[in-house]
């Protein structure tokens, strides 16, 4: 592990949707687009998976129309999601089922993916659902290349491409690698259809009062090395205060897609009554390389 700067810089991301890369705290390249300009950057994620960016934020992702709405559905849970939790710690819900906390053979997650997605289907009142807006951003990102819920274990079967999540008052996430998922059972089945470098996105409904931003620390690890914060006989943990950042308090309609797997990343404490609504998603080219499997 390197040794962390004394002092380290700490930067807040600004939105500025120019379709220009910019570079904050010293290390984290970021493009930040506008949704209409996504087409003329068909090699952004080429340019995450290679290392060149380690985010791209996209700004209106969804009209500021469609939000009132979408936040008040949700916290009427409308559509009925199923609902699931984080540990009590993290103060924070799933509409779904995320499956770094599911055994899969425990439950029936893949049933619970067909009517998670039929809920999915009906959450924005007309156009193309939720489901289909991301797939064809994510797409335009990435040469066309199709972005899909990750097929199951049987023929037919399929995870959910994403979860919806709420963070509550005091609500938060530790700091972590996503690539150390893959060492949970339940990734099993994934694990032999896509590659090990594993990207995420967060899209944004609404904000809290203060805190709740994504935090980035310059802190990298290769997709093998990934690991030594889920194992708890690690003690060498990361002192995460003396290591640069970049914090992310996204606008409601705006999205990030994170180099997560490979930069120690966390969400800080949410303050304040307001709800902090999302979707999230992990997600991995195929081993084939003709598609991007997500899942929540």
């Amino acid at each position: 592990m390197p040794t962390p700067a004394i002092n380290a810089p700490h930067a807040s991301w600004q939105p500025q949707p120019s379709g220009t890369t910019h570079r904050l705290a010293g290390f984290l390249n970021i493009l930040d687009l506008g949704a209409a300009d996504v087409q003329k950057h068909g090699d952004a994620l080429d340019r995450l998976r290679s290392g060149e960016l380690q985010a791209v934020v996209i700004a209106n992702c969804l009209s500021p129309g469609l939000l009132p709405q979408l936040v008040d559905r949700l916290e009427r849970h409308d559509p009925p999601f199923l609902k699931t939790w984080f540990p009590p710690a993290f103060h924070a819900c799933f509409y779904g089922r995320n499956l770094n906390l599911t055994d899969l053979d425990e439950v029936d997650y893949f049933g619970d993916s067909e009517r998670f997605h039929a809920h999915l289907a009906e959450l924005l009142p007309a156009g193309p659902t939720l489901s289909e807006r991301l797939q064809r951003l994510l797409s335009e990102l990435d040469h066309g290349r199709p972005f899909a819920a990750a097929p199951g274990t049987a023929p037919g079967q399929r995870y959910m491409f994403t979860t919806l999540r709420g963070h509550f008052s005091q609500g938060y996430i530790p700091a972590h690698f996503d690539n150390e998922m893959r060492l949970r059972p339940s990734y099993r089945h994934l694990a032999g259809i896509v590659e090990r470098h594993i990207l995420s996105f967060v899209l944004a409904f609404s904000q809290a009062e203060s805190g709740g931003a994504l935090e980035v620390f310059d802190l990298r690890c290769d997709p093998d090395d990934a690991r030594f914060l889920n194992d708890d006989h690690v003690l060498a943990k990361p002192d995460t205060a003396a290591l640069a950042s970049v914090s992310f308090a996204l606008p409601p309609g705006s999205m990030i897609v994170l180099d997560s797997g490979r930069f120690l990343h966390r969400l800080t404490r949410v303050v304040g009554a307001q709800t902090r609504w999302s979707a999230c998603s992990f997600m991995a080219r195929s081993l084939s390389g003709d598609a991007t499997w997500c899942w929540g």
